[in-house]
């Protein structure tokens, strides 16, 4: 059975996701918990960020005409989120989608399952996560697929029109009516980061900064 949904608007203004993008997973990891994707997801590339809405696929077993369906789509700045079912051996991302995601600007995918064409993707420097590479692939009968549906990816739900921001460091997907919240909170604390990173050049020690050092003194004074 196929099913094909609407694409759902997000309403997070273009602005915004601009200054999502200019914040790190990691610094949304010291505020979040249960937004983030199973760090077994890898991107192919590195040194890369992306920030959009998400365009879900759920993509059964070797057929993978749903997840080309979702790429001719998908508008510019999309992200491609593709739950294979707890699939680990028949690729249904590799180099021919990733140009077709390339070309059509989609900002990036995550593919709950393995890749392929490894050496295409680099040289795309297409944005890409997965959990391996295999050279077994899907084939595109079009017989089965879901699109912008509710998916499990990298064990946590994504509904279409979530948030996902990603970079070398991982994914983390956000319903769009936070994400002004989250860079409210966030974007500042890049800032703050980035002039603790200046004072540590500077000599000033990381557990001085951080308050460690004190407080591993003070638990000593208390065990004595």
């Amino acid at each position: 059975m196929v099913i094909v949904n609407p694409r759902v608007e997000s309403g997070v203004s273009a602005e915004l996701l601009a200054q999502l993008r200019l914040i790190a997973p990691a610094t949304i990891g010291h505020l979040l918990e249960h937004e983030f994707m199973d760090p077994e997801l890898r991107p192919v590339i590195s040194d890369f960020a992306f920030a959009g809405p998400a365009i879900t696929v759920r993509c059964f077993g070797t057929d993978n005409a749903i997840v080309h369906y979702a790429v001719d789509i998908a508008q510019p700045g999309d992200v491609v989120v593709v739950d294979r079912l707890g699939d680990r051996r028949y690729a249904c991302w590799g180099g021919g989608v990733s140009l077709g995601a390339h070309v059509k600007g989609i900002a990036g995918a995550v593919v709950d399952g393995v890749l392929t064409d490894r050496k295409e993707i680099l040289e795309l420097k297409f944005p890409v996560f997965g959990r391996g590479i295999s050279p077994l692939t899907t084939r595109s009968p079009g017989r089965t697929g879901e699109l912008n549906v509710a998916v499990r990816c990298g064990g946590i739900i994504v509904n279409p029109g979530d948030i996902v921001l990603a970079d070398d460091d991982g994914i983390v997907v956000l319903p769009p009516a936070r994400v002004a919240e989250i860079v409210a909170i966030c974007l500042p604390r890049e800032e703050q980061a980035r002039a603790r990173q200046q004072r540590m050049r500077d000599g000033v020690p990381l557990g001085e900064l951080s308050g460690a050092h004190q407080r591993i003194d003070d638990a000593l004074r208390q065990q004595r």
